[in-house]
């Protein structure tokens, strides 16, 4: 047999094997109605011919694309690139692709991301947040009866499967860790006060800080985007009070990098006279100097599952899975006294 042919189909695929055409289709898709046997001579003889079906060729024998879509609007380039690693590498395992849709903040997202469904054809969507969030996209996808896994999303009262991480714990790990190193006057820099994100981290600081007999002063929270400029900015308002804080939590790294910007300003040194510390564990995490105390985000291992539960989803899709987040301590904070 000429293993050398690179233009084989699936007609001739049967032929070899002398089998249905259909029975080759049941075996590249997974499907039942074959026996081990016959499924094992077919298999054998499209390895011995290096036979490798097309997508579309996958798509009609089954009615399925083989396209998963992942819908976000983070501007964050490492969580993204973190988006796109886990789930592609999950999805081409499973012999699927990822197709990823960038959405802008607007007041049409839910006709967005409808509209991006019906035109790629994708067979089902992870949803990350901030959309992952939003009631009204989840309302819509759920009557539009797609197959769908969200990322983090606080509402947890929608038949969809939900991943995510405790980062409200990881933050009153990381808000101990400062007490404990003798900090009481701390500072929260979180994203859009009623993003799911900045809520439930500033939640898990007042946790802490109130197990601590401490309070959080009011004044001492600021919001910005997740942005770096809207880190700076926020630590500038701070370092400029009366009775300046002496550590300043940030609800993700590039606000953090912003902070380190203002404290450099004021040559403030890090962490001797201010320790910082950030969330996601992105690569500027290490990339700064000092290095940055963050939380790492397992968002590779996320979307991973979420694809696995996508093409093999389970019984209960109510189910929410998390992940712990894990405190990464770097240089950047210190005892208050060092």
């Amino acid at each position: 047999m000429d293993s050398k042919n690179k233009n084989l189909n699936i007609n001739e695929v049967a032929r070899l094997a002398g089998v249905s055409k259909k029975s080759v289709s049941r075996v590249l898709n997974g499907q039942k109605g074959v026996s081990d046997a016959t499924r094992e001579h077919i298999k054998s003889i499209m390895a011995e011919v290096g036979y490798q079906p097309s997508r579309q060729a996958r798509a009609l024998a089954s009615a399925q694309s083989f396209l998963l879509g992942l819908a976000y609007n983070n501007q964050n380039p490492s969580y993204v690139l973190d988006l796109l690693n886990g789930s592609q590498l999950a999805a081409n395992a499973l012999g699927y692709e990822i197709v990823m849709h960038r959405m802008d903040a607007n007041n049409r997202a839910v006709d967005e991301i409808i509209s991006f469904m019906r035109r790629s054809g994708c067979d089902g969507l992870i949803l990350t947040p901030p959309l992952s969030e939003s009631a009204s996209i989840v309302a819509k996808l759920c009557d539009e009866g797609w197959p769908v896994v969200r990322i983090a999303g606080d509402n947890a009262d929608f038949p969809m499967p939900q991943i995510r991480y405790n980062d409200r714990t990881a933050a009153l790990k990381i808000t101990n860790q400062l007490i404990a190193a003798g900090h009481s006057a701390i500072a929260f820099i979180g994203g859009p006060a009623n993003a799911g994100p900045t809520l439930r981290r500033l939640a898990g600081v007042r946790d802490a800080m109130a197990l601590n007999d401490l309070n959080l002063n009011e004044a001492d929270i600021q919001y910005g985007d997740f942005t770096f400029e809207s880190g700076r900015r926020c630590a500038e308002l701070l370092l400029a009070q009366d009775h300046r804080p002496s550590a300043v939590i940030c609800a993700n790294d590039e606000m953090a990098a912003g902070v380190f910007q203002a404290a450099a300003a004021l040559e403030l040194t890090i962490p001797r006279e201010l320790s910082v510390t950030g969330f996601d564990n992105s690569p500027v995490a290490s990339h700064l100097w000092p290095p940055l105390t963050s939380v790492r985000q397992p968002v590779q291992e996320m979307t991973a599952l979420a694809v696995e539960l996508l093409v093999n989803p389970r019984d209960q899709t109510e189910a929410i899975q998390q992940f712990e987040a894990q405190v990464v301590t770097r240089a950047s904070t210190a005892h208050i006294n060092s």
